[in-house]
């Protein structure tokens, strides 16, 4: 058996790579991989590309069987010890006794491979493999003129898969930054929809107050109207605001010291008066002990206050409950919970995505743009920090603005 990490010598080329070098794109992936098996007595030769997150690993993209065979499998069919072996060194050649080397990859033992050569492609930053060109034998490779092969078309080879890479995240791009031009068009015209609805409205009762002789009791309850519609105007345009602001933005949450209890007191008090509006009962913490975050307070405070407008727009009787505790795992929650509709969980990965796909353009389940979760979740993911939902359908809803123990402040030193 016989084992190489890297090429010897450089010798002249055959005149066959000369045809290989003439080719760009998949058609020189196509050209190598047929090379392999024509020239060098592979039976299957592939090239596949190591995913950086999700799915698999490894997959293949283009293979060849025995010389002229395509095969469609996108799986990477090596098993994970050898592909960690040939990932971790420029080239690996084991001209004779695979089988043997890796005796629990079950597909070498299945085709009977003898012959491995593999060349690691480097990916993007460099420093970890992006890819991988591998060549596999029943018999016993000529270690000399695959090595050599190997080496000749090292350097255009890598040039190739890292444009192939490079051409594919440039696709994707452009699918993405069409989708969400797209999405942004169909929630815009949401959008526009939600906006006339309070606007049309105030100018009714207005128009009432100005045109028509009623009583002070009819004036205060056009009045009353046209408040409640501003308010929700504010608020719709508050959002849309934030959330601009948000997406477009890089700059990072300060990090500031403070104290989630003052948090939940300040936001007891600014919606009192909703809550009072419609009888709820308004729970707050008791507790005097301060817990200390790391975080952004003014982020804190309006992700807060967007959990308990939607806590009170969506309960009808019963109560709203602001919670401050510490976990067992180190990390401090500032909680709502509410006895209000509740969700399921369709409706809360639907609430949380506000420029998903639309049915149509004023396809809207519920009153409002749907903006209040999806903003609480920018606003504590800048701090490092996470929203988190339990709810049930019909039994109200329990969020936690969650801070992790590492940002979560150990008090320090001698007390009396």
């Amino acid at each position: 058996m016989t084992s190489v990490t890297e090429p010897g010598p450089v010798s002249a080329s055959p005149p066959w790579v000369e045809g290989i070098l003439a080719q760009v794109g998949l058609d020189y992936f196509r050209a190598l991989t047929d090379a392999l098996c024509t020239f060098h007595g592979a039976d299957i030769a592939f090239i596949a590309s190591i995913m950086p997150q999700g799915g698999e690993p490894v997959r293949r993209l283009l293979t060849c069987l025995d010389g002229g065979k395509r095969d469609s499998g996108a799986n990477f069919p090596l098993a994970p010890a050898t592909a960690r072996h040939i990932m971790n060194t420029p080239y690996s050649f084991i001209c004779d006794g695979a089988r043997a080397r890796f005796p629990h990859d079950p597909f070498l033992e299945e085709r009977e491979i003898e012959g491995l050569a593999a060349l690691c492609l480097s990916g993007e930053d460099r420093t970890k493999a992006g890819g991988l060109i591998v060549a596999l034998s029943k018999t016993p490779f000529d270690g000399g003129d695959i090595m050599r092969t190997f080496e000749l078309l090292a350097s255009r080879t890598r040039a190739e898969f890292l444009h192939h890479r490079a051409e594919g995240k440039l696709k994707e791009t452009i699918s993405q930054a069409l989708l969400l031009n797209y999405s942004k068009s169909m929630f815009m015209a949401n959008i526009s929809h939600e906006l006339r609805a309070p606007i049309g409205s105030m100018v009714g009762y207005a128009a009432l107050l100005r045109d028509s002789d009623i009583d002070k009791k009819t004036q205060r309850t056009y009045a009353n109207h046209i408040c409640t519609a501003g308010d929700s105007l504010l608020t719709l345009v508050g959002d849309i605001m934030s959330l601009a602001m948000l997406e477009i933005s890089d700059e990072t949450a300060k990090k500031e010291t403070f104290n989630l209890m003052d948090i939940a007191r300040t936001g007891r008090r600014l919606i009192e008066q909703q809550a009072a509006t419609k009888n709820l009962t308004l729970k707050g913490t008791t507790s005097t002990d301060a817990i200390m975050v790391t975080g952004d307070a003014g982020h804190t405070k309006k992700a807060l206050m967007n959990l308990l407008t939607n806590a009170v727009k969506y309960t009808s009787k019963g109560s709203v409950e602001i919670a401050v505790t510490t976990e067992a795992d180190g990390s401090a929650r500032l909680s709502v919970i509410d006895t209000g509709i509740g969700m399921t969980d369709d409706e809360i990965r639907e609430a949380c995505e506000p420029l998903g796909s639309f049915t149509h353009a004023y396809d809207m389940h519920q009153e409002g743009a749907k903006l209040g979760l999806p903003i609480t979740m920018l606003l504590m993911e800048r701090q490092g920090a996470k929203l988190v939902i339990e709810s049930k359908k019909g039994a109200g809803t329990r969020a936690h603005l969650t801070f992790p123990a590492k940002l979560v402040k150990k008090e320090e030193g001698d007390f009396i």
